[in-house]
């Protein structure tokens, strides 16, 4: 078996689930030497999914109230929280088909061949999402973290860094006045970026970064932002992509870092 997991669970962008294609994607991973299971559950759809940019209810993870991407400087739409904690912990059907909670679909995978072993990666929205459910999972397991944790074109929503009430595992809070960064983990972060996105401005997208890069640094030298040899954040900003440009260049930057082992 090659190196990099031995499970990938995939989750599209906002109203585009036939993006990225699972071909290319797969096969950004054969050529990385990642032979694992990619997994690529279908959002939402339908009434429970329109919102003013999505008015016809396409497959989303959640939707959004407003739409801050042309503000100077960018401004980051918050996740609607009441759609976050139904996909993470509710089953939907979407196509016909029944699809468990994320965390489940998660868990199953963690079961089967070991958090180390399992990435969750997600693109512009589901990389959104899946900052969020990652996040989330290292904080309830943190003797069984995720192997990796891929974020591509994309920027976390705020509410990922903040602390959860205690014995309510399943709410997220907002503090403006919280101080306290996450901790170091074990996970490997693979975040994958366009330069010329506009819809997620390099800026903006490792301002999202922030709090985790205070104890999770980044170990590319080439980037010297937050950086340490021992870092466990991977980053690439790949030049002259855009949101929906290159994807074979951004998805064999993604298996690249996949493949490699940056963990503590």
């Amino acid at each position: 078996m090659g190196s990099g997991p031995r499970s990938v669970l995939f989750l599209h962008g906002y109203t585009s689930p036939s993006e990225p294609s699972r071909d290319t994607l797969t096969q950004a991973l054969d050529n990385a030497g990642v032979i694992a299971d990619v997994h690529t559950p279908l959002a939402p759809e339908g009434d429970t999914r329109r919102d003013p940019f999505n008015p016809d209810g396409a497959a989303s993870w959640f939707r959004y109230t407003t739409d801050r991407s042309a503000l100077v400087p960018q401004g980051v739409d918050y996740a609607d929280l009441a759609d976050v904690y139904a996909v993470m912990y509710s089953p939907w059907v979407s196509h016909g088909l029944t699809h468990a909670p994320l965390w489940d679909q998660l868990a199953t995978l963690v079961d089967r061949d070991g958090a180390d072993c399992v990435a969750l990666v997600g693109e512009s929205q589901g990389g959104v999402m899946a900052a969020l459910l990652g996040i989330e999972w290292n904080r309830q397991h943190p003797d069984n973290q995720l192997g990796w944790l891929g974020l591509v074109r994309t920027a976390p929503d705020p509410h990922t860094w903040q602390p959860r009430p205690p014995h309510e595992q399943r709410t997220f809070t907002f503090d403006p006045q919280w101080d306290q960064p996450p901790p170091r983990f074990n996970t490997h972060f693979c975040v994958v970026l366009g330069a010329d996105d506009p819809t997620y401005r390099t800026y903006t997208s490792i301002a999202a970064l922030g709090p985790l890069l205070i104890n999770n640094p980044v170990c590319n030298p080439e980037i010297q932002i937050h950086y340490n040899v021992n870092g466990n954040v991977d980053l690439h900003v790949l030049p002259h992509v855009t949101h929906d440009s290159n994807e074979a260049d951004v998805f064999a930057a993604l298996a690249a870092s996949l493949a490699r082992d940056v963990r503590p």
